[in-house]
């Protein structure tokens, strides 16, 4: 497991700045869901100037149609630099208050980012606010029944650690959406399976097996993943316009 951010902005940016490099390296974690997100996409991003909130490496975005004029934001710069190599454009901001002025983009995206705020109103509410009347605005996350969020979410505490991310339902995201303007002209699930490491979740034998002890449920769930050597997944993506 990773080490986890206690709230702050200034330490959810240094959390960041220290999982640039294995971040990418866990991307095969999301690949197959990120491939059919971006297919579900590409007919609303295509031929637009788009911001992306919270780019990261640039690799969601990397994949955007060739046509796609496309900004990259992020708070983090070792996120930045890896994103360079594959976007045109990128700017170091933060998505709370972003640098741009009002209505200047046809489509902002944010994707796999909110979910690190308890509170997701502001940065809707920045992307309502720079996105053109009759823009788009593409907000994909992780779903409540996503596997690998519920055994994290699990395991980490009855470990002792703390699981520092903010998954949210459909209906409360439709809700916050339409609270700071946007109307939600779609809503759709992207499900697939992925491989099943069980480092991912514990950091080793040891652990595993104090897991078994601690909560011998949830070990015996972790061993039939173990077995199975795939956890279903899936990401939910709100569409919204101004």
């Amino acid at each position: 497991m990773n080490p986890t951010y206690k709230g702050s902005i200034e330490l959810l940016r240094d959390f960041w700045e220290g999982r640039s490099a294995s971040f990418e390296k866990d991307y095969g974690m999301r690949q197959k869901g990120i491939f059919k997100l971006v297919k579900e996409t590409a007919t609303f991003i295509d031929g637009k100037v788009v911001l992306e909130l919270g780019c990261g490496p640039g690799i969601v975005a990397g994949l955007y149609p060739k046509k796609a004029d496309v900004i990259g934001l992020d708070f983090s710069l070792l996120m930045l630099k890896r994103a360079k190599r594959r976007l045109r454009e990128v700017i170091l901001g933060d998505s709370l208050g972003l640098p741009f002025q009002n209505e200047v983009f046809g489509v902002v995206t944010c994707f796999f980012m909110a979910s690190d705020y308890a509170a997701k109103a502001s940065i809707l509410r920045e992307a309502f606010r720079v996105v053109e009347t009759e823009g788009v605005f593409l907000y994909a996350d992780y779903s409540p029944e996503d596997e690998h969020w519920i055994l994290r979410r699990e395991v980490q505490p009855a470990l002792g650690d703390s699981c520092d991310i903010h998954i949210e339902g459909d209906k409360e995201l439709s809700e916050t959406l339409e609270n700071v303007g946007f109307s939600v002209d779609g809503l759709r699930y992207i499900r697939f399976d992925a491989e099943f490491r069980l480092e991912r979740y514990v950091r080793s034998r040891a652990e595993f097996q104090r897991l078994k002890e601690v909560n011998q449920s949830l070990w015996r769930r972790l061993k039939t993943c173990v077995a199975n050597g795939r956890i279903e997944r899936e990401f939910i993506l709100l569409i919204g316009r101004k």
